[in-house]
């Protein structure tokens, strides 16, 4: 335990004399928002000087992501709660919400290490104000931020669908426009590719085949149509989720965003392609009564597309610079 606090007291010495330090702690003075090569500086400044205490974190919490990480040295070093959320790219709520989660995540002799109640100056000690022992701070790395570039790392359309159905599961992590937009593509290509063969297929098999024949093989079609859709809606309801996560947004919008418009389509194919058709063109009902059958489809049209409107909007828009409570940026890569 005692090595742990002394470790501890290193690292936040050490941080205290980067220039990092100094912007984080200047930071309400300001007039502008911190840019993105600040944060970054800011990330590799923490990476490199508490590089030993998140090994040890992570061997005791492995649930902690980096974001976590991050946020427990911010916090360990005294940092003003807006100037975390500014430099986490994240509110003040989230912030706030985070300290929470990690009195879960985190064993109790680090919750107390990292998140003491009484606030301290630079040259205060863990253990205590009275001690006369001075540790000497860590020495850093002769490695410079400034000799690192930021790369834009780019996705392809067979490297993007390939992730998601690596991820199929997954929906943890982040997920760049590409990859969400590019498995979209795909899902669309898959589609067509199936309305054209459902068209030959019908146009070849009605001239030839019995009526039974070709009711039979309408409904395997129509049973293959919809087990092709429960498998490519996973994956795209993981991918909506992780794209979410990569605008800092909850994740569970996706059932709004992915599976229910899913089901108003299979409630619309019903009365369109199923037993409703029939139903409806029976001849039996009356005027008020069809009003009653076509008006709620109407309303689940426009409903559906604006979601879709919606869902266009939203994923269209970037994603957070650099790490977010979700996990490191998926665009952003280092470049020595």
């Amino acid at each position: 335990m005692q090595d742990i606090t002394t470790l501890l007291n290193e690292c936040y010495s050490a941080f205290s004399q980067t220039e990092e330090y100094r912007i984080l702690k200047t930071y309400r003075t300001r007039d502008n928002r911190l840019t993105f090569d600040e944060r970054f500086a800011i990330n590799k400044s923490i990476e490199r000087t508490y590089a030993p205490v998140f090994e040890l974190l992570r061997a005791d919490a492995p649930s902690l992501t980096e974001s976590d990480l991050f946020f427990c040295a911010l916090t360990f070093q005294h940092i003003e709660t807006v100037a975390i959320a500014e430099c986490l790219t994240v509110t003040k709520d989230a912030i706030r919400m985070r300290k929470l989660r990690l009195r879960e995540k985190l064993p109790n002799k680090w919750f107390d290490l990292l998140f003491p109640e009484q606030k301290r100056n630079s040259s205060d000690s863990v253990t205590s104000q009275n001690s006369a022992e001075k540790t000497a701070p860590i020495t850093l790395p002769t490695e410079s931020t400034k000799n690192a570039k930021v790369m834009k790392e780019k996705m392809s359309f067979g490297n993007a669908v390939a992730s998601c159905f690596s991820k199929y599961f997954t929906t943890n992590g982040r997920a760049r426009r590409s990859e969400y937009w590019f498995f979209y593509l795909f899902i669309v290509i898959i589609s067509l590719c199936y309305v054209i063969l459902n068209n030959i297929f019908k146009g070849l098999a009605y001239p030839v085949w019995e009526e039974t024949t070709v009711d039979l093989c309408n409904t395997a079609m129509t049973v293959f149509y919809w087990v092709l859709e429960v498998v490519l809606l996973i994956p795209f309801f993981t991918v909506t989720v992780r794209r979410l996560h990569d605008r800092d947004d909850n994740g569970w919008l996706a059932i709004l965003l992915c599976l229910f418009p899913n089901i108003l389509k299979a409630i619309m194919f019903f009365f369109v392609e199923g037993e409703g058709k029939d139903f409806i063109t029976s001849g039996d009902l009356s005027p008020n009564e069809m009003a009653g059958i076509v008006a709620p489809m109407i309303l689940f049209m426009l409903f559906w597309k604006a979601i879709l409107i919606i869902r266009i909007v939203l994923f269209c828009k970037p994603g957070t610079e650099g790490p977010n409570s979700y996990g490191p940026d998926p665009i952003r890569v280092i470049e020595k």
